[in-house]
C-alpha cells in the first residue's frame, strides 16, 4: 500500500464512521485529517488512526464524560463488527522494572460493567506472562462473585489457554497452580476462550494493556 492508499483509506473509514454515528443519534464530521488520522467533531474531538499494516484505532481524549466515551468505543466496536452480549474479559499483562501489572476490562451486554488493574510483585521470573496469569484470575473471581457462569476470555498470549486443555506442559510451580486453579473453578464458570492479536488496535485490548502499564506505574 502506497502512502497515497493509506492516506485514502483513513479518510473514507472516518466518513463512514461518521456516517455510522449519525444514524445512532451521534452527529460527528471531519474536522482535520493527515497522512495517518482523522479527526471527527461533535462538541468534543477524537481520532481515528492507521498504520501501514492497515490497522485502525479508536483514541478519545481523556476529558471526554464517561457516557459519550462508551459510546463511542462501542460504537467503534459494531462498526467492526463486533458486538458483546453477555460477559467478556479483555486481559492483558506487561512487565517493567521488576514489576508485572495486570489490567482487565470487564464486559456485560455491551456496557462496560467493571476496569481493573493490580501489582504483581512474586514469580517476575516470568514476566508480563504472570501478569496475564494473574489478570485472569482477578477477572474470574470478580464474575464468580456476581453469579457469571459463562465468560468469552479475550487474550494476547496463547499459554492462557493451552495450559488448561493441556496442549502446553505447565512446567513450574506458577502455571501448574493457574492450571489447578482454573481446573478447579470449571463447574462453576465457562471460559469461551477467544485469541486476539496484540497492538493491531483492538480497542479493549488496548485498554487493558494501558490499565496493566497504569498498574506498573503505581507499584
Amino acid at each position: 500500500m502506497n502512502m497515497r492508499e493509506w492516506t485514502d483509506g483513513i479518510r473514507r473509514t472516518g466518513i463512514a464512521f461518521a456516517d455510522f454515528l449519525d444514524g445512532k443519534g451521534i452527529h460527528c464530521s471531519l474536522s482535520a485529517h493527515g497522512e495517518y488520522f482523522v479527526q471527527l467533531s461533535n462538541g468534543v474531538t477524537f481520532k481515528l488512526y492507521t498504520n501501514r499494516s492497515g490497522n485502525y484505532r479508536i483514541v478519545l481524549p481523556t476529558s471526554i464524560c464517561g457516557v459519550l466515551s462508551e459510546k463511542l468505543l462501542f460504537a467503534w466496536e459494531e462498526f467492526n463488527g463486533r458486538t458483546y452480549s453477555g460477559i467478556h474479559l479483555f486481559v492483558d499483562g506487561t512487565f517493567r522494572d521488576n514489576a508485572a501489572g495486570y489490567g482487565v476490562v470487564v464486559i456485560s451486554e455491551n456496557r462496560i460493567v467493571e476496569r481493573m488493574k493490580g501489582c504483581v510483585k512474586e514469580n517476575l521470573e516470568m514476566g508480563n506472562v504472570i501478569g496475564e496469569i494473574e489478570g485472569v484470575i482477578q477477572g474470574l473471581s470478580y464474575c464468580l462473585k456476581r453469579g457469571y457462569k459463562k465468560v468469552k476470555m479475550h487474550d494476547d498470549y496463547e499459554g492462557l489457554k493451552s495450559w488448561i486443555t493441556g496442549e502446553w506442559k505447565a512446567k513450574n510451580e506458577s502455571t501448574r497452580k493457574y492450571r489447578d486453579l482454573l481446573d478447579e473453578l470449571s463447574p462453576n464458570i465457562r471460559i469461551e476462550w477467544v485469541k486476539v492479536k496484540s497492538h493491531v488496535g483492538d480497542t479493549f485490548n488496548e485498554i487493558a494493556d494501558k490499565l496493566a502499564k497504569k498498574a506498573v506505574e503505581e507499584c
